[in-house]
């Protein structure tokens, strides 16, 4: 699987403080994609999978910035992730919150327990549930990534972004208990299967691959139009 196809919404247009369209993300999730063969393949080996989903998170942010009027918030704890680009020099105390931009969340999916998948295989056919996390029980607007190691046809099957969705409809009982909050553990929240539903309904990508399009909508419960 060289060069990944998705299905894409053409419906997509939001405005989060900047206007993000679907060519913007079209365009955003290829150059990602892109981006992630240019690193060393035994970067992957060597970091785990939150690692990894930091990554693909971080180039995905910087090339929605690049092809939009946001850019990333400036400071590392900063909120939302993408802000209009006239915040760029508000305080630190105001951009941990930002009044509007664009937050976007990362995730490799679930596998059963005990499922001895590493960097580089496909996790598609074993993946059971999808859940992305936040900080905060309060976060109600969206944009959530699904990656694979999907190039199977490659030596080396690089990350590659395999779902972007999106809701503004999320709301506090969509994210579960805050868990985490002792010793060294940041403290974080799960999507409850409620939170799951809105952000199948506001898919904004998946791949044409039937293997990946029968498995995201059956987890996240949408369909695709015909």
């Amino acid at each position: 699987m060289t060069g990944m196809e998705y299905h894409f919404n053409n419906d997509f247009s939001i405005y989060c403080g900047f206007h993000v369209t679907i060519r913007q993300i079209a365009s955003a999730i290829q150059r990602t994609n892109r981006n992630l063969k240019q690193l060393p393949f035994s970067l992957f080996r060597s970091i785990d999978f939150k690692t990894t989903s930091a990554i693909v998170g971080a180039l995905y942010c910087d090339s929605v910035a690049d092809g939009t009027e946001g850019v990333i918030n400036p400071i590392e704890k900063g909120h939302p992730d993408l802000i209009p680009i006239e915040g760029r020099h508000e305080s630190e105390e105001r951009l941990r919150n930002y009044r509007v931009g664009l937050e976007i969340k990362t995730t490799v999916g679930s596998i059963p327990k005990g499922t001895n998948l590493r960097a580089g295989q496909q996790r598609i056919t074993r993946l059971s549930g999808i859940t992305w996390q936040a900080h905060h029980r309060e976060t109600q607007e969206l944009m959530g990534l699904v990656w694979d190691f999907a190039d199977v046809r490659s030596k080396n099957a690089y990350p590659t972004i395999t779902g972007v969705f999106y809701s503004d409809r999320l709301e506090v009982g969509d994210w579960g208990k805050i868990s985490g909050t002792t010793g060294r553990n940041t403290k974080v929240t799960g999507m409850k299967a409620s939170g799951k539903r809105k952000m199948g309904a506001g898919w904004v990508a998946i791949p044409t691959s039937r293997l990946y399009t029968e498995k995201l909508t059956r987890l996240l419960s949408f369909e695709i139009p015909a």
